[in-house]
């Protein structure tokens, strides 16, 4: 097994430079200076052409040949390692370093575009990075799509959510597009005639950030491997030694980054449980955002939208913001679960937050079957909007088409992991509670660890060990449906 053994140590190395670009990732979106942007661009390129040359070398290929022929005597996990191995250097092989840092270039610099243009609503400016990017991710997508022997979008969906095809993913967002409108309307209907109160601010940026880290705390957020901080957009990036997460404030409201930071808590837990012997390996890394996203939100909405979470956090709201009629479990936790068509995907219900994802499915698979283009995305995001929400962004592209960083950045297919995910974090949590009846009572007690503990032994532990679809039938009993999150909405809803 010695040249199996050669190609783990290469990949560790790989490993190490990921990590860096990583950390050069996340100071860019944090605490980069504005007018440095271009030269990180530049810098960040330069560092994915070293990454893809180094994973494409003939030192590479000749370990991958080599250890090829010692897999009978490899373990299962050193089995799925190797595997991970050989797909990355095919899909690295098919696209040259100087096309892949081209692609790193472009999408640095749209992302930044994004952030200028968005808060100018200025979709005419911000149209050509855009376009130059779509055009590197379409060039991309073909050449993948040949190694992969699929289509050119599902080559994406496969680097975001590995496994799932559009043929799935249409199965179940067709089941979700028939049921949610019926249970939408009653939802509504019910909630009609209930009062709520509005929290009155405003609400100090220090003062959120304090309650944010209590809250991360007591999820288990290991603070010695991972830090808060904030950006444009929430986001978590880093790796099991060095988490880090971001969330973004507004003083008129406290409760957007509050969920913001429950939701990349999530995340962080998944890296920081994973396991420690294969950290620098791929099978010790997550690779399906449908997992990842899955986690995520089984944090947010599973555990922190339930009513039993708002009895919890009550004291520490009222210590952070003081006394008011809003600050109550009750109406904090109806507030917090108001079912209403709204622009902004992130700030979303999870009844209608599905809809937002359906609608950004079916514009990315217009664009990669040639129905529609780029420059005409505001027009048909409009459409879909009235269509699945009843909203229209006409002229309101800053909150319609250009709210979200991941076209800008270049992360097309990723969108429909969130859906997946949810579906997934809703199947696993019935799993996990069926086993323990009790958390309920745990939570109101701030109390997470058995949560995180059963995640930890049947989830974070297995990394990348297994298809997602083999470890959804190993941990719930099932393939993956819709029913869970369907029976999760009636029962919190309308039961």
């Amino acid at each position: 097994m010695q040249a199996y053994q050669r190609i783990k140590k290469q990949f560790k190395k790989l490993a190490h430079l990921q990590y860096a670009q990583k950390i050069l990732m996340w100071d860019e979106a944090v605490v980069m200076p504005q007018g440095a942007g271009p030269y990180r661009a530049d810098a960040v390129a330069t560092l994915e052409g070293l990454i893809q040359k180094r994973l494409i070398s003939n030192k590479v290929k000749n370990c991958l040949d080599q250890a090829s022929s010692e897999k009978q005597h490899l373990s299962t996990w050193d089995r799925a390692n190797l595997q991970w191995m050989e797909k990355k250097y095919q899909l690295a092989a098919c696209f040259p370093s100087t096309l892949a840092e081209k692609l790193t270039k472009a999408k640095l610099i749209s992302e930044q575009a994004w952030r200028r243009y968005r808060e100018q609503n200025n979709w005419q400016d911000f149209l050509p990075y855009f376009e130059n990017t779509f055009a590197l991710i379409k060039e991309l997508a073909q050449r993948q799509s040949q190694i992969l022997q699929l289509g050119p979008y599902d080559a994406l969906l496969d680097e975001y959510a590995p496994g799932f095809t559009q043929g799935q993913i249409d199965a179940i967002f067709s089941e979700l597009k028939q049921k949610l409108p019926t249970l939408i309307n009653k939802i509504r209907e019910k909630q009609a005639v209930e009062s709520v109160k509005k929290p009155q601010g405003p609400f100090a940026v220090e003062k959120q950030k304090s309650l944010g880290l209590q809250i991360m705390k007591s999820l288990g957020f290991d603070f010695d491997h991972g830090r808060l901080d904030t950006s444009h957009h929430p986001f978590c990036n880093g790796i099991k030694e060095d988490t880090r997460i971001t969330t973004r404030y507004s003083e008129e409201e406290f409760t957007s980054s509050l969920m913001g930071i429950c939701h990349e808590t999530g995340h962080a837990l998944y890296e920081q449980g994973l396991p420690v012997a294969w950290m620098s390996q791929p099978v010790g890394m997550v690779h399906s955002m449908a997992m990842h996203e899955s986690q995520s939100l089984l944090i947010e909405m599973q555990v922190c939208r339930s009513q039993a979470y708002f009895e919890y956090i009550l004291p520490l709201i009222q210590a952070s913001f003081g006394q008011q009629d809003a600050f109550t479990a009750e109406n904090l936790f109806k507030l917090n679960t108001r079912v209403l068509p709204s622009y902004i995907r992130v700030d979303a219900d999870e009844v209608t937050y599905p809809l937002h994802i359906i609608l950004r499915y079916e514009l990315e698979k217009a664009l990669f079957k040639g129905e529609i283009e780029i420059k005409d995305l505001p027009h048909h995001w409009d459409e879909f909007m009235q269509k699945y929400l009843g909203l229209s962004t006409r002229g309101n592209d800053k909150n319609g088409v250009m709210q979200d960083v991941h076209w800008p950045s270049g992360a097309f297919g990723y969108f429909p992991a969130y859906t997946l995910g949810r579906l997934l974090a809703a199947q696993f949590f019935a799993s996990f509670k069926q086993q323990h009846p009790q958390f309920e009572q745990e939570v109101r007690q701030g109390r997470f660890q058995t949560l995180v503990q059963w995640l930890g032994k049947h989830i974070y532990s297995l990394a990348s060990s297994l298809p997602t679809g083999e470890l959804v039938k190993q941990v719930t009993g099932k393939d993956l449906e819709t029913g869970y999150f369907i029976q999760h909405i009636e029962q919190r809803y309308l039961g």
